[in-house]
């Protein structure tokens, strides 16, 4: 059996209109899980999943449920199971979940304590993508932050064999963060 296609989207967290094209490609490739980094630990399989998480609107400090609920409620109306790929508040504690919340400044054990957990997430990340490409032939969808998505990330040395769309400048350079006054 040949491993499905497996298709990676940039997700910008909110600095461009992404539920667009994350449903441009969802209907392109029809996949039977999409897997998303910000829906974090939640798994939306069934439909008593999706009424719960639909009824109850929330995911967690770190993600508010507006900035999810468009391709929340899309995927439970495509019957595509949506999976989260990610750790509770992304796996930050009270005090990073703050600081990052309010942009405010990482002193310097917080920048290796960040580290730590990029690396852990990533490895998470990895794991949970090889799970659910054993579960189906069908395309999988991965929605991540572009971020991720750079050519020296664990992520993009782990999967080789795949397509990677990404928001850009008119350079083709990925674009990890809002640009001023320039085409995406």
């Amino acid at each position: 059996m040949n491993p499905p296609l497996l298709v990676f989207l940039g997700d910008t967290h909110g600095f461009i209109e992404d539920f667009k094209k994350q449903k441009e490609v969802i209907l392109r490739f029809e996949p039977e899980f999409v897997l998303y980094e910000k829906l974090e630990n939640f798994s939306l399989e069934s439909e008593e999943d999706y009424k719960n998480i639909l009824n109850n609107k929330g995911i967690s400090n770190m993600t508010s449920f507006n900035e999810v609920e468009k391709l929340i409620k899309f995927c439970h109306n495509k019957k595509i199971k949506l999976i989260g790929i990610d750790f509770k508040n992304f796996g930050f504690n009270k005090g990073l979940q703050d600081k990052i919340n309010r942009q405010i400044s990482l002193n310097a054990n917080e920048k290796r304590e960040l580290q730590l957990i990029l690396k852990e997430r990533a490895n998470n990340h990895i794991k949970k993508i090889k799970e659910y490409m054993k579960k189906t032939t069908k395309p999988i969808l991965v929605i991540i932050g572009t971020w991720h998505l750079r050519d020296s990330s664990e992520l993009m040395k782990t999967f080789k064999n795949c397509r990677i769309i990404f928001p850009c400048n008119k350079n083709g350079k990925l674009l990890i963060e809002p640009i001023r006054d320039e085409e995406v």
